[in-house]
């Protein structure tokens, strides 16, 4: 809703939504609390959004918008690119920081609120521009000449998979700690062995 993004009711609620949604997920939270929390009213808040589910969405779409604007601010950089790697990984533990799993949860388990189908899209989405910048990287040398991409995609396909792996959290305190433990492995796994005996 651009027309309202100016508003500070309005980003209050952005505000006051992300806060309790990523502390206790989408399910527990209220509007009432939102509300409360926010200083907004009720009726103000339905002037905005039909329900929290769509308040979420919004918030989400804001996070998606913000981390490729990061992204491709990050790729344009005049540094290394093991650099870019490094920044990356910055960038990921900044935006899964103080996510909690009640919400990753929230967000796939429950089909008819279609935050898991609009986090996909845009997870695809993200990806096509990942792997286009990865091939690029490929061609010069930055990135791994025997590398399959088509592995790396596989594998970013699968990692949502990895961080609900029970038996896997077990060996982490929190979920973010497992997020940043795949990410840690897969970026660094990508780049140049130093010192390849095949060179």
């Amino acid at each position: 809703m651009v027309e309202h993004a100016t508003n500070p009711k309005y980003q209050n609620l952005l505000k006051t939504g992300r806060e309790l949604f990523w502390k206790h997920g989408v399910k527990r939270v209220t509007i009432e609390e939102i509300c409360r929390e926010s200083g907004v009213s009720k009726v103000t808040f339905y002037r905005f959004f039909p329900n929290k589910i769509e308040l979420a969405k919004t918030i989400l779409q804001g996070m998606f918008d913000d981390a490729m604007g990061d992204y491709r601010a990050l790729m344009a950089e005049d540094i290394p690119f093991e650099e870019k790697v490094r920044k990356q990984l910055l960038l990921k533990f900044e935006g899964t920081k103080e996510i909690s799993a009640e919400l990753v949860r929230d967000i796939y388990s429950n089909q008819e609120w279609g935050l898991g189908a609009y986090m996909e899209a845009r997870t695809e989405e993200a990806l096509q521009v990942i792997m286009d910048d990865y091939a690029q990287a490929q061609k010069k040398g930055w990135i791994r000449k025997d590398l399959n991409l088509g592995f790396v995609l596989y594998i970013f396909h699968k990692m949502p998979e990895w961080i609900f792996d029970q038996h896997l959290l077990s060996a982490y305190e929190t979920q973010q700690d497992l997020i940043m433990e795949i990410a840690n492995f897969f970026f660094y796994g990508i780049l140049p062995h130093s010192k390849n005996p095949n060179d």
